[in-house]
């Protein structure tokens, strides 16, 4: 079992949680141990981890680089086609928020505010896609960029990009629940509330998907950040996608995740109802992965549990 204690665990994170419903899976070397907070909440309930679905895409960018489809150093423009000349960065600079995009694209009006990414559909990204866009090279944190990523990929390999992330990532890292919130589909997660504890609606996507709308259960994130060490759980090409995917894109970046000088892989996700957050060391082969239906600090928390596995390991 990993080092951390599940009971002393427990009294430190139940006041924080209170009712919200709240998973957290502690990864060392081959051994994982798992807390499960609120009514019902199992290994395999559905949370939002929102912009952690970001490293997920990522990891199919860096197959397609892999199996040089793509390139790292080509403007994207050339596989955008010849409407979208001015998309003249690189996947490297879309991969590591360089790319000159905004945020959020700029014809983003949601029908809905509690749900706003739902109405963005291929017309609306197109659409996006013809506006003229900002300076590459410097750093501006893109949901735009990552929506872009997915949706391009998708039209490279002439799939959903629903069937793109089950064949090419999901089934792959055994993420046996893993799938996309996708407007018009219901799938059964848990319940999301806001800051004031209240309930909240769950976030559909469409074109920008990419972006943030992977659903995932405390029993997948783990097979997925497990994996980066665990390599007989997967096979040949993915454990060299996996490796791949680690290298440095830029001083703090590798394929999706934020890296530290400590060596630590992170990242955060956020939707209206869900908190997410990542942390692990491939070398260590340790991990935490805490996933709310709430808002809470989860950076945080995964960081200090983090600190405290890396210290029992002393």
């Amino acid at each position: 079992m990993p080092a951390l204690e599940l009971s002393k665990l427990a009294q430190q994170l139940a006041p924080v949680f209170g009712e919200l419903p709240a998973a957290i899976v502690i990864l060392d070397k081959d051994s994982r141990a798992s807390y499960f907070h609120g009514d019902g909440v199992h290994g395999n309930s559905l949370f939002e981890i929102g912009s952690v679905s970001k490293p997920l895409f990522a990891l199919l960018a860096s197959q397609l680089v892999m199996d040089e489809i793509w390139s790292l150093e080509a403007p994207l423009s050339e596989v955008l086609g010849k409407d979208f000349e001015h998309h003249n960065y690189s996947l490297k600079q879309l991969l590591t928020h360089r790319s000159g995009l905004p945020r959020l694209p700029k014809n983003l009006f949601p029908q809905s505010i509690d749900d706003p990414y739902a109405s963005f559909d291929t017309k609306a990204m197109t659409q996006a896609l013809m506006m003229p866009i900002g300076h590459k090279g410097n750093y501006v944190y893109s949901n735009f960029g990552y929506g872009v990523l997915g949706w391009q990929m998708a039209k490279e390999l002439g799939v959903t990009q629903l069937a793109m992330m089950q064949k090419h990532v999901f089934n792959k890292l055994r993420m046996a629940h893993a799938t996309l919130s996708l407007t018009g589909e219901v799938v059964h997660k848990l319940q999301g509330h806001d800051h004031f504890g209240d309930p909240v609606s769950n976030w559909h996507f469409d074109s920008l998907v990419g972006a943030g709308g992977v659903l995932a259960s405390a029993a997948d994130m783990a097979n997925w950040i497990s994996a980066y060490w665990k390599k007989e759980d997967v096979d040949i090409k993915t454990k060299s996608i996996l490796k791949a995917s680690l290298t440095s894109l830029s001083d703090d970046m590798v394929y999706g995740f934020s890296k530290g000088q400590n060596g630590r892989y992170f990242h955060d996700g956020k939707t209206a109802g869900f908190s997410a957050m990542v942390v692990f060391d491939p070398i260590q082969q340790l991990g935490v992965i805490v996933l709310v239906g709430g808002e809470r600090n989860t950076n945080n928390i995964a960081m200090s549990l983090f600190s405290q596995l890396e210290e029992k390991e002393k």
